[in-house]
């Protein structure tokens, strides 16, 4: 069996057919270096190919020459392949290879005793190979070019790449991952071959990792975009491991049984071992492709987790209306799941035409706060409508340098973006993800980008949709508060005018029917020796009733700033005793409603000047307004009135544990007719009469809120002033 042609014409074609597709595809200067690279290693393929055909040994020579002119070539020209992947300029250097390459090359055309003395057969001895005539003595020349050539100068390019791997960037590093992987395969196989020329009798079985060689390299030359280079071992290995066993065990089967299998079908035992290839190689593509799965899906294991996690979060995205929370939810589920080093999103602002950065994570200080409109950025990305990636860019300014390619890598530079993503809305450019380096150290892979593309594009689906609802929810929202304003107004005034009007009929009207009621009966009572125990009780009934309506009548007319009569006289008031009262009389009301009210007080008195019946009313509509609060939220609550004082004021503090204040409208709350009951529910007047009460009697009230921790209103009013003589004592 002829297994060493069958690896020299594998890497023949494979070579060619890799110099061919990369020169066609490559536009680069590393591209046609590594195509000449391939066809240099076709000639070795070919040339060898034909030495196991040779019938004798000057046939065997003369393929060996020619198999040589690529061996010669392929260490000089994978020199020039590091150095333009480094972008290392050694001129001198380059001459020195190359004119050594050139007195090589001579030798082997023109010097048989220097280069090729002569061939000889090698592995007569094993029966279940074909024999091959190997250069065997060489001349000098030829041994100086295996060690110092081949196997020097290929040590000295792969040095010079270890040397410079801290200084490049994250996709060139990936690719020195494939040269290394590549070369252990390659030049230790194709190495092989040479050890005949030294005289030692081994099979060249590991010719075939030549070819794979080249698929490695062109791959990752071709390639910016890689996948993992585990992922391309564990191909590799399962490759030569599924087609070893294809090829092997048939060979192997033949080595071992051939004379058991001829005794059993003689002279057709050949069958078997072609039986066996045939069912192998039938059964080899699906072991190899099951293998490949299930070791992928463990190497990937936490790629593929996080790209699942994004391609759900891009599904759901369209749900959330708020923008802010959504670009939160886009950098957060990016950033914690792929684990990248950064991430910015800026979004488009139709006003000025930039993209402002709107969320973040990991940001340094000195992140641009937005991208200009006209941005080479925007242009390349408006224009080509897909992801930008910093490590190609970089490459290609290198191969080609186009001043707007470069100035876009600055621009990507200052953004400390690794790959910029846009988000279209069929022609409308909506924002930019900027990603940062993956924290492991590995670059973004074809399936990332896949990945990303989708986030992309659901991004621009929800930002639109999130846009669309904030207008329509702002727009429902001034129009409301306009409304609500105008509503407002309307009532206000509606609400002014009764009041004006009906203080005005109350004074013509009810006002003058009261005063001659309580002028007759207050006469009828100046003469109680005319009057029997009843009528008496009874005048006095309608006396109190009638001076309860006549202080009604002029508290409205007060707050209608109409006074019919002076103002009540000024009275000693003990403040705890009037929230006694109050409390009792509110007491069952809030107990029947789960309201607990306390009272705390460290002092025996609180006394102050003025109207008890209208500090009660005040105390009074505190405490259901704190009722009312407390309702809003929860079953139960507590009502605290503490008190204290100074020398100059008595202080009652009302403190609840209702929702609070928010502070948008604790600045309106003591407005006339301002109200945030239910319609139906209240007037708005309440706290309002309660701050003029108390400002009548000089004092103030006020609030403090915190929304979720309730409110407090404070009560302020002097400490009464005591003089000589008697105090009229309510």
């Amino acid at each position: 069996m002829n297994l060493y042609g069958i690896s020299s014409i594998l890497t023949a074609i494979t070579s060619l057919s890799m110099a061919v597709f990369v020169y066609a595809r490559g536009r680069n200067k590393l591209a046609r270096i590594w195509s000449a690279f391939a066809a240099s290693a076709s000639f070795y393929g070919f040339g060898a190919f034909m030495v196991t055909s040779a019938q004798s040994a000057q046939q065997a020579c003369f393929w060996w020459q020619v198999a040589y002119i690529g061996i010669i070539l392929l260490p000089f020209i994978f020199v020039l392949l590091a150095y333009e992947f480094l972008n290392i300029h050694r001129p001198r250097v380059i001459k020195f290879f190359g004119f050594c390459t050139f007195i090589f090359l001579a030798a082997n055309f023109f010097s048989r005793k220097l280069f090729i003395k002569d061939c000889t057969l090698y592995f007569s001895d094993m029966p279940t190979v074909k024999p091959i005539y190997f250069v065997y003595p060489g001349g000098l020349l030829l041994y100086i070019f295996i060690l110092f050539a081949f196997f020097g100068w290929v040590t000295y390019a792969h040095l010079e790449l270890i040397k410079n791997y801290r200084k490049i960037g994250i996709l060139k590093r990936h690719q020195i991952k494939y040269f290394f992987f590549a070369a252990a395969l390659g030049f230790i196989g194709g190495g092989a071959s040479f050890l005949p020329c030294f005289g030692i009798s081994f099979y060249p079985l590991l010719n075939f990792a030549v070819p794979l060689y080249f698929i490695i390299m062109s791959y990752a030359i071709m390639r910016y975009n890689l996948i993992d280079i585990k992922v391309a071992i564990t191909r590799t290995g399962i490759f030569i491991a599924v087609y070893t066993l294809v090829l092997g065990l048939p060979f192997a089967v033949t080595a071992g049984m051939k004379n058991w299998l001829i005794s059993i079908f003689g002279a057709n035992w050949v069958i078997f071992p072609l039986l066996l290839m045939v069912i192998l190689a039938t059964a080899g593509p699906f072991i190899y492709i099951s293998l490949q799965r299930k070791a992928e899906e463990r190497l990937l294991r936490e790629q593929r987790s996080y790209q699942d996690i994004l391609r759900q979060t891009a599904m759901g995205m369209t749900r959330i209306h708020n923008l802010q929370q959504l670009l939160d939810l886009i950098i957060s589920a990016v950033t914690a799941n792929v684990r990248i080093s950064h991430s910015a999103v800026y979004l488009h602002d139709a006003g000025s035409g930039k993209f402002i950065l709107k969320s973040g994570s990991n940001l340094k200080p000195g992140q641009p706060d937005s991208i200009g409109k006209e941005d080479p950025v925007i242009r390349w990305i408006r224009k080509e409508r897909k992801p930008l990636v910093y490590e190609e860019l970089k490459q290609g300014v290198l191969d080609n340098p186009d001043p707007v390619l470069k100035e876009i890598v600055e621009d990507m530079r200052d953004l400390r973006a690794a790959i910029i993503l846009p988000s279209f809305l069929e022609e409308k450019l909506l924002s930019l993800l900027v990603l940062g380096d993956k924290l492991s150290a590995k670059i973004y892979t074809p399936e990332d980008l896949n990945i990303f593309s989708i986030l992309a594009d659901q991004t621009a689906l929800a930002i639109e949709s999130a846009l669309l609802y904030e207008n329509i929810e702002e727009q429902v929202r001034k129009r409301t508060k306009e409304l609500l304003e105008v509503q407002k107004q309307l009532v206000h005034a509606e609400k002014l005018a009764t009041v004006g009007t009906l203080a005005g009929g109350v004074a013509h009207e009810i006002n003058n029917p009261l005063t001659a009621v309580l002028t007759n009966v207050q006469m009828l009572l100046s003469t109680p020796n005319n009057l029997d125990t009843d009528s008496k009780e009874s005048l006095e009934l309608i006396e109190e009733a009638t001076k309860r309506c006549r202080t009604i009548v002029q508290k409205l007319m007060a707050y209608a700033k109409k006074p019919l009569e002076a103002a009540t006289p000024a009275k000693t008031v003990d403040m705890f005793n009037a929230t006694l009262n109050v409390v009792t009389f509110l007491k069952y009301q809030l107990e029947q409603e789960n309201i607990k009210i306390v009272t705390q007080a460290k002092e025996g008195e609180y006394l102050v000047t003025g109207d008890q019946s209208e500090l009660e009313q005040v105390l009074t509509n505190i405490i259901l307004n704190a009722r009312d609060a407390i309702k809003q939220v929860k079953k139960s609550g507590l009502i605290n009135i503490s008190f204290s004082k100074d020398s100059k004021f008595v202080k009652v503090r009302v403190k609840d544990d209702g929702p609070g204040i928010p502070k948008e409208i604790m600045h309106k709350i003591f407005d006339p007719f301002f109200s945030t009951k239910d319609v139906g529910k209240g007037t708005g007047l309440g706290l309002s009469i309660c701050q003029a009460i108390i400002e009548k009697h000089n004092g103030a009230i006020t609030v403090a809120s915190e929304p979720g921790k309730g409110s407090t209103f404070t009560i302020n009013i002097p400490v009464v002033e005591l003089k000589s003589g008697k105090e009229n004592k309510a």
